[in-house]
């Protein structure tokens, strides 16, 4: 599978390079008239001229005609619009989901690779979820059937122990059956608005089966990370493998892999557009027009480091002299880039803008506020994602209903309605459950207590013994559970595969 560039360095306007013909241009003349010999060589022979001029003593001099043209060629450059990554939407979760899906078959107790390949596979997971800080990500185990130890969760610690009891001898079957594990793991990423990635962790794959893997994967990217020696390697088909090595350059290279997929697919299903990162070169293209008007760098260097000397102010003066060169949009930027959302809320003019800043500050009511004043596609979404935040349910289904009205295949939107709705059925089934409870209040004073009369003594029963393969039984056996991570990893996958339905030979 092919991968694409993690950066696609390009420029948004590269016509603004037109502009650099007639600085070019200019620069060329300037320098040609300060040319002493070529100016007088027109009227003074060559062997008298080169006795006449007199020529500076050679130093370090800059030349101004260059500090001009190189703060034009910057500003031009910063103008055209240089971009190497997409922006995100705001309400788009940036960290990429992946799904682990780990071989704990007899072969990965070989120790070719130090200790064995299933302890360095376990350690590669852990540095692994220790570089996705914040992120989701889900665990499978699989040898002969294939297990989910863990959903998707931003909780590293929640997956740390289970990871670390996983062992060969816990798998109720053996065998090495790749495609039901990342076909269980697509299945865990079905929910998610975007592809996310299935990264396959084994030694070796079942003869024949490269093709049936790829194709479990569904929408989802799948990387591989091979744990075998290089004698034994992965097939030549699966061209997206990472070879484990000895540092963290395989996590690096895991890591790449996941997030340019994201943001493919973000870019796919929310239609991201290029961050434009022109910005930067602003500031030298500043400090070099502070050295254009003066001939020596003695004074511009002073007055800079002038202007950079802390000095106290008053917060009245520092919002006017904010108010003087800002607008309230570029404040808000600032503020917001800073992650400083209250403030950023609270300086915005723009009513999309304002609305983002108040749902990062989790102020969802002023964010539908703002969010109301818009009536385009983007507007209506996240007033949607906003009212679900005030437990809003239905406005925030007829908010994506009027997504839905304009645009009926905008993924994000049937994604987030569906969740909405479904909280709003639980909301009505808790409320109906109550009512159904409590029909009446009980005809009571208070601290009165009433007897009944013809109350009997209860009789002893014996409970029996759980059986787990009832319908309903795991569920309560799982709540009671008491016991290590590898027992209760032991327990339910056994039950799973006693449960899972198998397939008659056919005659």
């Amino acid at each position: 599978m092919a991968e694409a560039a993690p950066f696609a360095f390009h420029f948004l306007r590269p016509l603004w390079f037109l502009a650099a013909l007639p600085v070019i241009g200019m620069t060329l003349y300037l320098l040609t008239r300060q040319n002493m010999e070529r100016q007088w060589g027109r009227v003074i022979a060559p062997e008298l001229l080169k006795h006449l001029l007199v020529r500076p003593e050679k130093g370090w001099r800059l030349n101004p005609v260059y500090l001009v043209a190189t703060g034009h060629i910057i500003s031009i450059v910063a103008l055209a619009g240089p971009t190497w990554r997409r922006e995100l939407p705001p309400f788009v979760e940036d960290k990429a989901p992946l799904m682990i899906v780990l071989s704990v078959s007899p072969s990965m107790n070989t120790s070719d690779i130090a200790p064995t390949r299933l302890e360095r596979a376990k350690q590669k997971v852990h540095d692994l979820l220790a570089a996705r800080v914040g992120a989701r990500t889900g665990l499978v185990a699989y040898s002969g059937s294939a297990h989910l130890v863990m959903p998707l969760t931003d909780d590293r610690t929640v997956i740390e122990p289970f990871l670390a009891s996983l062992t060969t001898n816990i798998m109720p079957k053996q065998g090495n059956d790749a495609v039901a594990a990342v076909s269980l793991a697509a299945d865990y990423l079905l929910a998610e608005p975007a592809a996310g990635t299935i990264l396959l962790i084994a030694d070796d794959l079942a003869q024949g089966t490269e093709a049936a893997v790829i194709h479990a994967a569904s929408r989802n990217g799948l990387t591989i990370l091979g744990m075998a020696a290089p004698s034994a390697a992965l097939p030549e088909s699966l061209s997206d493998a990472v070879k484990v090595t000895v540092d963290d350059g395989d996590i690096r290279a895991l890591q790449r892999r996941v997030e340019t997929r994201y943001q493919s697919a973000q870019a796919a299903a929310f239609g991201t557009r290029w961050q434009d990162e022109g910005f930067w070169l602003v500031i030298p293209a500043a400090l070099f027009a502070l050295l254009w008007f003066r001939r020596g760098v003695v004074v511009p260097w002073i007055l800079l480091l002038a202007l950079c000397r802390p000095q106290a102010a008053s917060a009245a003066e520092s919002d006017w002299f904010r108010n003087l060169w800002l607008t309230p949009d570029q404040q808000g930027r600032i503020a917001f880039d800073r992650g400083d959302y209250a403030s950023a809320k609270m300086s915005f003019d723009d009513p999309m803008w304002r609305g983002i800043a108040a749902y990062r500050a989790y102020d969802y009511l002023a964010a539908a506020e703002s969010f109301r004043r818009i009536n385009s596609p983007e507007g209506r979404f996240a007033l949607g994602d906003a009212e679900a935040h005030n437990h809003a349910y239905e406005k925030a289904i007829q908010a994506y209903d009027d997504v839905l009205a304009v645009q009926p295949n905008n993924v994000a939107a049937i994604h987030n309605k569906a969740i909405v709705q479904v909280a709003l059925e639980a909301r009505e089934k808790k409320r109906r459950e109550q009512e159904q409870a409590n029909p009446e209040a009980p005809d009571l004073k208070a601290d009165e207590t009433k007897v009944d009369p013809n109350q009997k003594e209860g009789k002893k029963v014996v409970v029996p013994k759980l059986d787990v393969t009832s319908p309903g039984a795991v569920d309560a056996w799982m709540r009671q559970v008491e016991t290590s991570p590898a027992d209760f990893l032991r327990q339910k996958f056994a039950i799973q595969a006693a449960a899972a339905p198998r397939l008659e030979p056919k005659p």
